[in-house]
């Protein structure tokens, strides 16, 4: 079968012949390109469980993320961008290389990265930046590979990057006093992963009274803390048979979506203020011009909604609050504008981006096939219309547990045949799912009047849709075919379904 990429671009080739002409924005051949400087400074601020629906700019309700607003106002805002699916491993994977799992081989995690591949941090080591990590998630670390292109002794194991590291603090003076230094730093963590733990609440609460008014008494708070840390596996995977089996009143049902979403919030807040630090540390540094800083989640999270799956989670739920996530990208010298970026994007083309807004040269055996966004970006041509795909994770052995049996029915086995497959273009959200009696539908969502999926414009006479639906199915059975060769390649080992355990993947 013909490869496909990942990202299928629609009028390429005409969008080139119109630049090549001096056609295509109002720039080309008659119009001098402006000069950019190359980034001294490149930050790709990466945590994970990130969900765009409670942070600014994407909410301007998010009053409790004033940094991330702050970063939004000097920023390029993506506002249709997506990743490659709901699993951590698979979406560093993708963002690192630039590519979807036929590229990096990674169809569940965890799995270590081929030292093969060429990945991000690779593209600016070769153009000769020193470079710096934080990579700490453990399905997504650089003792999995994750890191390769980072020297073993600028790798930091710390919990996660915070603005006064002594290493950080120590290249950003270097930054200041050498001219000719160029650095960059890459950092995976969270602090927004379930069951939420609202490590500063009462900061938060202090702060943003009015983003408490259903915290309750700390004896009414601490009860369904516990109640969501000890029971987070049964009421993400299987809520409804969660109500019966822990007898939850229509209270418990009510006082337990309240606290979750109260610690979600807490844990933004937070990394809010982890972001918003490292972004001043390099403002007071002087550099922040000379910077390019790009802020992104591996996946969203799907907290509560009435019409979804599973609840408080992400996993192998291909809701549009997990696949679309947020990027905000700053690089004032690098002739990135502040603004919202109205195109459809993915999780692989930010490597070719940054590479490409950095005059940073892909390697020739870069096999990344993401698109270089940066004359879009920069406003030289408009957005491609391209299609972003994701897919959901391979199944593990251990969902059949009887705690995860909704989940089990929809995924009953490893078979890459199992894959569900969405596509975005435009606002067109497209789903292909299976129900538990492996019946397999399609549906389409318009999330600009619809972000809750609940009206289904699916059409089989749309020659329109049809277009991009044929496109899915040459999609998936190209996933199918790379799914079927990884494949029994990496058993689940006892330190492996420890991890999983640990983050809530099984039972």
């Amino acid at each position: 079968m013909q490869r496909l990429a990942a990202s299928v671009t629609i009028g390429a080739a005409a969008l080139k012949v119109l630049a090549a002409l001096g056609m295509a924005a109002g720039i080309g051949a008659c119009f001098p390109r402006p000069a950019y400087e190359a980034p001294r400074l490149v930050i790709v601020y990466a945590p994970c469980t990130v969900s765009r629906q409670y942070m600014q700019p994407y909410n301007g309700e998010a009053v409790y993320t004033p940094n991330f607003a702050a970063f939004g106002q000097r920023a390029a805002v993506f506002d249709r961008h997506h990743t490659e699916a709901g699993q951590s491993g698979i979406a560093y994977a993708s963002l690192l290389s630039g590519g979807q799992a036929d590229v990096h081989h990674v169809f569940k995690h965890p799995r270590k990265l081929a030292d093969e591949l060429v990945l991000l941090p690779e593209i600016f080591e070769a153009a000769g930046y020193d470079m710096f990590s934080w990579m700490v998630h453990p399905m997504a670390s650089s003792r999995l590979n994750y890191g390769q292109g980072v020297p073993d002794d600028q790798e930091s194991t710390t919990e996660f990057l915070e603005a006064d590291d002594p290493v950080f603090a120590k290249m950003l003076a270097r930054l200041d006093s050498d001219p000719d230094y160029k650095a960059f730093v890459i950092t995976n963590f969270t602090v927004t992963h379930g069951p939420y733990k609202g490590v500063l609440l009462d900061e938060f609460c202090s702060a943003y009274p009015a983003e408490c008014t259903t915290r309750g008494d700390a004896a009414d708070v601490t009860h369904y803390q516990t109640l969501s840390r000890e029971q987070h596996r049964l009421l993400s995977v299987n809520y409804p048979n969660a109500v019966k089996e822990l007898a939850l009143s229509a209270h418990d049902e009510k006082r337990l979506r309240e606290t979750k979403e109260l610690m979600y919030k807490a844990d933004m807040y937070r990394l809010d203020k982890l972001f918003g630090a490292v972004v001043d540390a390099v403002d007071d540094a002087g550099v922040f011009d000379e910077s390019l800083i790009a802020f992104t989640s591996d996946h969203g999270e799907m907290l509560w909604r009435e019409n979804s799956l599973f609840k408080w989670w992400h996993g192998y739920q291909l809701v549009q609050e997990v696949t679309n996530i947020s990027l905000l990208v700053s690089g004032p010298n690098a002739g990135v504008p502040a603004g919202r970026y109205p195109g459809v994007s993915s999780s692989i083309d930010v490597a070719s981006t940054l590479a490409g807004l950095a005059g940073a040269p892909l390697p020739a055996d870069f096999t990344g096939t993401g698109i270089d966004l940066s004359s879009a970006v920069r406003g030289e041509q408009p957005p491609p219309d391209q299609i972003a795909y994701s897919h959901s994770a391979l199944a593990y052995a251990p969902l059949r547990a009887r705690r995860m049996q909704l989940l089990s029915s929809l995924f009953p086995g490893p078979d890459p045949a199992y894959m569900w497959v969405t596509a975005r273009r435009g606002d067109e959200y497209y789903k292909l799912t299976r129900s538990p009696d492996d019946a397999w539908a399609m549906s389409m969502y318009d999330l600009s009047t619809d972000p809750g999926e609940t009206t289904d414009l699916y059409d089989a006479d749309s020659s329109r849709q049809a277009e991009v639906v044929t496109r899915m199915y040459e999609y998936k059975e190209y996933m199918r075919e790379a799914g079927y060769g990884a494949v029994g390649r990496s058993r689940p080992r006892a330190e492996t379904i420890e991890m999983l355990r640990r983050l809530g993947y099984i039972d």
